[in-house]
């Protein structure tokens, strides 16, 4: 299990990055995943604008297979990342870090893709809602998405899954936090699935 990064940092994704838009392709060689903010991880590898549409094309072939699942699917950086987004009362207890029956037969399809870390970087976000102390809430989102990577961890064979998770806390509300249905939408886990530069190839030169 990884230390989850994005604890107490106060990272903050732009809409930039959520909103489907075109991203200059400014590939770092020197970058590092598991140094880097959430912003970065899901801005790298870029890809050149005469590619992405190609790549966006291939990453909907994913999306297809993760709807057929049953998961809640989105797109971000113009269709070429993807998105699962979970509500936390599907994992979790409330207030829990472990997570319930239920909640790892929802994560349990989501293994084999997971594992394909040649086609596919996985980043992990939990939020919680605006409720209590903002301290509590950045530990209580640090630790369970810790506890989705050991998830994974322990669901391939006790092998690195590779996610780079992050605790948000309740920076990155997609409500209004008023009301129980709003609250409840902002507590979620959000699970991206990033090309890797060996799949942006791939994709392109198809």
């Amino acid at each position: 299990m990884k230390l989850v990064r994005g604890f107490l940092i106060g990272t903050a994704l732009c809409a930039a990055i959520l909103a489907p838009c075109a991203l200059p392709a400014q590939n770092n060689d020197d970058f590092d995943p598991l140094a880097a903010g959430i912003e970065e991880n899901i801005r790298q590898p870029a890809v050149a604008p005469k590619h992405s549409k190609a790549v966006a094309a291939a990453m909907e072939r994913l999306a297809v297979k993760l709807r057929h699942e049953g998961y809640n699917v989105s797109a971000v950086r113009s269709g070429e990342v993807i998105v699962v987004t979970l509500p936390c009362s599907l994992l979790f207890p409330p207030n829990s870090t472990s997570l319930s029956p239920k909640g790892e037969s929802r994560l349990a399809p989501l293994a084999q893709f997971v594992e394909q870390h040649d086609k596919y970087k996985v980043i992990v976000a939990a939020h919680s809602d605006d409720t209590g102390d903002g301290l509590y809430a950045d530990r209580l989102t640090a630790d369970r998405a810790n506890t989705v990577d050991d998830y994974f961890y322990r669901a391939l064979g006790e092998q690195d899954s590779g996610i780079i998770p992050y605790g948000l806390g309740g920076d990155e509300p997609l409500m209004p936090n008023h009301g129980i249905e709003n609250r409840a939408m902002n507590r979620r886990v959000e699970i991206y699935f990033v090309p890797t530069r060996a799949f942006i190839d791939k994709a392109k030169n198809r």
